[in-house]
């Protein structure tokens, strides 16, 4: 197809007529790749041009980390999200009575997806088909930061850059030996009192897989970055009050 800017096949009418111009790139696997460029103006003929590409080889590890306190899943639920972006569109005042078991299912995240029925048995059957998560992106932005706290970097931006936190869709379940349905009188800045629902989970664990650059970080340094991130920030809701800390326990 004429003018098409791929990798590797580049037999194209702009390269007759030096519009374009290929640039070859090897790899240290012997590997050629053809990448197509707009050339200069001033360009008569195609030119081409060798870069080697730096292989990144990171390493990857397992991290196994277990709840030191309970932790507790409370994100914005269904109900809540429904009625404050009808509230952004003008609508009518929501009316619609909430599911109290709608509420407490979709206030977590879901491996699987959010479970389709909200009621009591529908919860724990999605404890045994499903599995609650945490989210990766707050785990590893409380890392970045325990790396600030803690005077290992003064800035987090380079601890983003060279590590990873591998996980499908974001998510990591969690792995617990009791749960509790914990409800509490809040008081927000307007109004009146509002009963919530809070998911308390005891004896909680999960297996994080760590990818980094070890000419950055080594194997010791990220270990220490996670248990610290553990005891002195935690996941999850309730943070403050110290709930969501761990402790690395086991790699691999």
């Amino acid at each position: 197809m004429t003018g098409q800017n791929k990798i590797g096949q580049y037999i194209t009418k702009q390269h007759r007529t030096a519009h374009y111009r290929t640039l070859h790139y090897k790899t240290r696997q012997h590997r050629t790749l053809q990448i197509t460029m707009p050339a200069k103006r001033e360009e008569q003929n195609m030119k081409t041009k060798t870069v080697e590409l730096k292989r990144i080889e990171p390493k990857t590890m397992i991290i196994h980390i277990e709840g030191t306190t309970d932790l507790v899943l409370n994100k914005m639920n269904a109900h809540t999200i429904r009625t404050l972006t009808d509230a952004r569109k003008d609508k009518a005042k929501n009316l619609e009575k909430p599911n109290e078991w709608e509420q407490v299912i979709t206030a977590m995240h879901w491996r699987d997806g959010t479970p389709k029925d909200f009621s009591e048995e529908g919860l724990y059957q999605a404890f045994k088909d499903n599995a609650p998560c945490i989210s990766a992106f707050g785990l590893k932005k409380s890392f970045g930061e325990a790396v600030v706290r803690n005077e290992i970097d003064k800035y987090k931006t380079k601890f983003d850059a060279n590590v990873n936190i591998i996980a499908p869709n974001n998510l990591i379940p969690i792995k617990f030996t009791g749960y509790e349905l914990d409800e509490k009188l809040m008081s927000p800045k307007k109004g009146s009192p509002v009963l919530v629902r809070l998911n308390r989970f005891i004896g909680w664990s999960a297996d994080i897989v760590v990818q980094y650059l070890d000419n950055v970080y080594s194997e010791e340094q990220i270990i220490n970055i996670v248990n610290l991130a553990g005891f002195g920030l935690g996941i999850g809701s309730g943070r403050t009050s110290g709930y969501g800390r761990y402790s690395v326990t086991a790699i691999s």
